[in-house]
């Protein structure tokens, strides 16, 4: 696409709409609020990098992923040490996600709705809320969808393999659970380019993913004497998300220990709690996980998340029933799924996914808006739409009431 004022015009509409939306978000929350329980942890690793510790936070080498306080430290270098310089960074960054949807929509032949689907994503809770917080989603999010979208920039230019593989890097670098996208990735590849050598393109996107984290590993190897690929929470994460009440007050028992050893006890000690549980409990455990994962109350009520469910849902359906290779990275988020259901089901790694949700909910909007040709159908769609908006209005203007009514009818 030839790079003209008009071309812009939408892009640059879509940027600033999203900045003034997490800037105004920002300074209504707090601009230097830090009410997360991970983001001491982050800010400890990045100043230690910057007093020129290395990567600790006073005691852990490597508890936490390394991206995110790396580049708070970069941001520390350049800015100074301010929280709200570095939520400002971040809404930058984030606002970024939907000119991304936008080309995405456009490269899916998505046109109709390209523009709608990127401008309800400057108002979508899940990612304005982000950069308010000094947690790895700051980046993450981004990276995540971004990588998306360069596997499917491929198509164009297999310049973008090597792109894609860096930013798959980053991913990871940032959140472990990058490494879980890589199989992926290589099999779109496989299949998309398996008429071409698409083993050359697997191998520059595999040869750029590791030149980004290569460095990494090697820290590691000369820091614990094994290959530790991202980080050494597994263990503390293992232990935590399959312990009763009473076992999680002796979450720290292995604390003396170094911190391998300590990973991999606490591993062990994950394992044995998950083998004491009947399959019934385990299923109920996971089931539960999961749902909270989709829960629409944080403890507000998603409001945009949950207008988009059923549409996101149906957006699935019609993918699959278009039979477009093109649009089966969205399909890349589903990593997430069993990570939530088999450890920890929350709204804050839901979020992450609101790219994803966003584009499939207007596919599944664009492929109803075929179907109502005739006034029947479109009698039906318009009733149904109606219908989910004002409930979940109603939902919205009594969003405790409902809450609790939802808690107590669990419970």
């Amino acid at each position: 696409m030839t790079l003209n004022p008009e071309n812009l015009k939408k892009p640059v509409t879509l940027f600033l709409t999203a900045f003034a939306v997490r800037l105004a978000y920002i300074f209504l929350t707090g601009p230097s609020a830090m009410l997360d329980m991970d983001s001491p942890e982050y800010l400890a690793y990045a100043r230690n990098l910057l007093e020129g510790n290395g990567y600790t936070d006073g005691k852990w080498l490597a508890f936490r992923p390394p991206g995110y306080p790396f580049f708070i430290a970069g941001l520390y270098y350049v800015f100074g040490q301010s929280v709200l310089y570095l939520k400002i960074a971040q809404a930058l960054i984030s606002s970024l996600i939907p000119v991304l949807v936008y080309f995405t929509a456009k490269r899916l032949k998505l046109e109709r709705i390209a523009f709608g689907a990127a401008l309800f994503s400057c108002f979508y809770f899940g990612l304005y809320q982000e950069p308010a917080h000094i947690l790895s989603e700051g980046i993450f999010t981004f990276l995540f969808f971004f990588s998306v979208y360069c596997l499917l920039k491929t198509e164009d230019n297999r310049l973008f393999f090597p792109l894609t593989g860096a930013l798959l890097g980053l991913t990871t670098f940032t959140r472990p659970v990058g490494l879980l996208l890589v199989p992926l990735f290589l099999a779109w590849t496989a299949f998309r380019f398996y008429r071409e050598n698409f083993l050359r393109h697997s191998l520059l996107l595999l040869l750029a993913f590791c030149a980004v984290l290569a460095p990494w590993w090697i820290r590691n190897y000369r820091a614990f004497g094994t290959f530790v690929p991202v980080c050494l929470e597994t263990g503390f994460v293992m232990r935590h998300s399959h312990s009763d009440p009473e076992r999680l007050k002796k979450l720290s028992e292995f604390d003396g220990l170094p911190e391998l050893e300590r990973d991999r006890k606490n591993f062990a000690a994950g394992m044995e709690y998950f083998k004491e549980h009947s399959a019934p409990r385990l299923l109920k455990r996971w089931t539960g996980n999961f749902l909270r994962f989709l829960y629409p109350f944080t403890p507000v009520y998603d409001f945009t998340y949950a207008l988009i469910f059923p549409f996101w849902l149906y957006g699935l359906y019609a993918a699959l029933k278009r039979r477009d290779p093109a649009a089966w990275p969205l399909f890349s988020m589903f990593v997430y799924f069993p990570v939530a259901a088999f450890f920890f089901g929350t709204a804050r790694y839901r979020h992450s996914l609101g790219a994803f949700f966003i584009l499939l909910a207007f596919l599944g909007v664009n492929s109803l808006l075929e179907r109502s040709k005739d006034g029947k159908t479109r009698g039906k769609i318009l009733f149904f739409s109606s219908f989910w908006l004002a409930f979940n209005l109603l939902v919205l203007f009594f969003s405790e009431q409902t809450r609790m009514f939802i808690k107590g009818f669990l419970i």
